[in-house]
C-alpha cells in the first residue's frame, strides 16, 4: 500500500508494486512522480530523508540526503551573490522569505534516490521513472490543493520565463482544472532513466547547474557536487508505551524533538483527558512550549541525552511525504523538500532549485553563516513504528516545516493512545504553538478555546483545515491487512494493491 501527497504520486508507487517491485521500488517511483504532481513542494534539486526497514535482513536504515552548504573553493566576498526577500501570503498575512541564486544549497535528492536504488530496488530504473515521464510530458490536471499551493507560491514560481512557461503558460497562473505540463523535465528524466540517477551530477545537467548557480551570483561549485555524500545513519529509537519508534537521528533535530515530546507525554494518559479537550490541549501546549525552550537552551544542545531530560520541565517547508509497505514486510518512508524554491530553474531541465540557504528554520544562526560542507538541520522525520514483535506496524511522515514535529506527535498519540483508524488519526484537528500564539485548527470546540484563553493562553482558531498544520501520510499493516491515512490538508491519497 502507498500513501502520498497526490493521487497520481500514490498511483505511480502502486504501479511498481503491481509489477512485482518492493516497497523501495514503489517509494522511488512515487518520489520522482511527486516532482511532477507536487512540483511546488518538492524537486530533484532539493533534499530529504528515507527510512526503510529491510525485512529480509531485519534491519532499519536511515538515509540522509539533505542539502549541505556550498562554497568549497569560493574565495569571494559575496558582494554579487543574488539573495533577496520575497513576500509569500502563506497563512493569510504576508511572510518575508529569501530566494535567489544565492539561496540555493547543494541539491541532494537525486543522490539519495540513486543510493537507495542501487542498494534496494529490484525493477529496472526505466520502469520506475515511466509514470513521472508520462505525467510531465502529457500533463496532469491540477487538483484544488496543488492549485492553491501554486497560487500561494506564484511570486516565486513565475519569477523567470522558464517558470512562467510551466505555471502561467497563457499569461495567468494555472487554476484548479488546468493541465500543467513540464516537457523539459520529461526529457531530463528520460535522460536519467538511461544514464542513471547519478548522471544528475555529471554531463549537461551538472554544467547547466554550475552555469546558473556558481559564483558570483550563487555559491555552488563543482567541488561541492563532487564532495557531497549520502549519509547512512542509525535511526533514533524511542520507546513509547510498548512500542519502539524509529525516526530521524541527529544532526537533524525533528526526530529528537518528537522523541522528547513523546517521553514527556508518556507520564500522562491522554485518552483519559479526552481528545482535543481543554485538558488535553493544555497538556500539548505545555509540552510544545517546553520542547521549544529546551531547543533554544544553548547549555543543553540537541543530542540523544536530550531524551533523558527530567520530566519536571513540563508545567502540566514546503515538503511532501510518501509511506509504503509491501506484503514481504518491507517498509519505507521518504520525505523530500525544495524549501519554497529559489525562483530559478536549472536551465533547460525543468527543475526548480531549492532555497535551503534562505530558510530561517534551517539557518537559526543567520543566513550564510555555516562553512561549506555543513549538513543543514531539518525537522523532516520519516518514521517507522514497530509492533510488539519488532515488525513494522506503521510508516508515517509529514511536511510542514516547523509544524512537522507537532503534527507527528499528535498523529502518533492518535494511533497509539487513542487507537484511532489511520485516516481519522491524520484528519483530526491539530494544534501548534508558534512561539507566541497557540494555533488551533477548525473543528476544535469554541468552548475549549474560551477555557484556554481564560487561563491566559493566547489562541487563534482557524476557520478551516489548512496545509499549515502539515500533511501526514501513513500506512498501517497488521494481521487484517493494510490500512492508510492520507492527509487531505495537502491533497493526500492512498492506493492499495491487491
Amino acid at each position: 500500500m502507498v500513501a502520498a501527497g497526490h493521487p497520481l504520486t500514490a498511483k505511480a508507487g502502486a504501479r511498481m508494486l503491481e509489477l512485482g517491485g518492493n516497497a523501495f521500488d514503489a517509494a522511488i517511483a512515487a518520489s520522482v512522480a511527486s516532482f511532477v504532481c507536487e512540483s511546488a513542494l518538492t524537486s530533484p534539486a532539493g533534499g530529504g530523508f528515507l527510512i526503510g526497514h529491510v525485512r529480509r535482513e531485519g534491519v532499519t536504515l536511515l538515509y540522509d540526503f539533505f542539502s549541505s552548504t556550498p562554497g568549497r573553493g569560493y574565495t569571494g566576498k559575496g558582494d554579487s551573490i543574488e539573495f533577496f526577500p520575497i513576500e509569500i501570503n502563506f497563512i493569510g498575512t504576508p511572510q518575508e522569505l529569501y530566494i535567489g541564486r544565492g539561496s540555493a544549497a547543494v541539491p541532494a535528492t537525486m543522490a539519495g534516490l540513486d543510493e537507495v536504488y542501487r542498494r534496494h530496488a529490484t525493477l529496472p530504473l526505466e520502469r520506475l521513472l515511466e509514470p513521472a515521464i508520462e505525467y510531465a510530458e502529457e500533463g496532469i490536471v491540477l487538483n484544488e490543493r496543488q492549485a492553491e499551493i501554486i497560487h500561494i507560491l506564484a511570486p516565486m514560481l513565475t519569477l523567470t520565463e522558464e517558470g512562467k512557461k510551466i505555471y502561467a503558460p497563457s499569461g495567468r497562473v494555472l487554476d484548479e482544472g488546468d493541465v500543467i505540463k513540464n516537457k523539459a523535465l520529461a526529457e531530463t528524466l528520460r535522460y536519467l532513466a538511461g544514464e542513471g540517477l547519478g548522471a544528475f551530477f555529471t554531463g549537461y545537467i551538472k554544467d547547466a547547474l554550475l552555469e546558473a548557480f556558481s559564483p558570483p551570483e550563487g555559491f555552488i561549485t563543482e567541488e561541492d557536487l563532487k564532495e557531497y555524500c549520502v549519509a547512512e545513519r542509525e535511526p533514533l529509537v524511542v520507546e513509547y508505551r510498548d512500542r519502539y519508534i524509529y525516526t530521524n537521528p541527529p544532526p537533524s533535530g525533528g526526530g529528537l524533538l518528537i522523541g522528547f515530546s513523546l517521553k514527556l507525554l508518556e507520564e500522562y494518559e491522554p485518552e483519559r483527558l479526552g481528545h482535543n479537550s481543554a485538558a488535553y490541549i493544555r497538556l500539548l501546549y505545555n509540552i510544545m512550549k517546553t520542547a521549544d525552550e529546551v531547543r533554544r537552551d544553548e547549555e543543553n544542545p540537541l543530542g540523544e541525552e536530550f531524551l533523558n531530560l527530567s520530566k519536571h520541565r513540563v508545567a502540566t517547508g514546503n515538503t511532501t511525504h510518501i509511506s509504503v509497505m509491501d506484503e514481504d514486510g518491507n517498509a519505507v518512508g521518504i520525505t523530500t523538500s525544495v524549501g519554497i524554491g529559489c525562483g530559478y530553474m536549472i536551465p533547460g531541465t525543468g527543475i526548480m532549485m531549492n532555497n535551503m540557504l534562505g530558510e530561517d528554520e534551517l539557518n537559526p544562526d543567520g543566513f550564510h553563516r555555516y562553512p561549506p560542507g555543513t549538513r543543514l538541520q531539518s525537522m523532516m522525520s520519516p518514521t517507522i513504528i514497530m509492533d510488539k514483535d519488532m515488525v513494522p506496524a506503521f510508516v508515517l511522515g509529514t511536511g510542514g516545516s516547523k509544524r512537522i514535529r507537532n503534527a507527528m506527535v499528535q498523529t502518533i498519540v492518535n494511533i497509539l493512545d487513542f487507537g484511532f483508524h489511520p485516516q481519522k488519526a491524520v484528519e483530526l484537528p491539530r494544534v501548534h504553538w508558534d512561539g507566541e500564539i497557540l494555533q488551533l485548527e477548525e473543528g476544535i470546540e469554541r468552548e475549549v478555546v474560551r477555557e484556554l484563553e481564560e487561563e491566559g493562553i493566547r489562541c487563534n482558531l482557524w476557520k478551516r483545515k489548512h496545509m499549515y498544520f502539515g500533511g501526514v501520510n501513513m500506512v498501517k499493516k497488521d494481521k487484517k491487512g493494510f490500512t492508510a491515512g492520507a492527509d487531505p490538508r495537502r491533497g493526500g491519497s492512498a492506493v492499495e494493491v491487491s
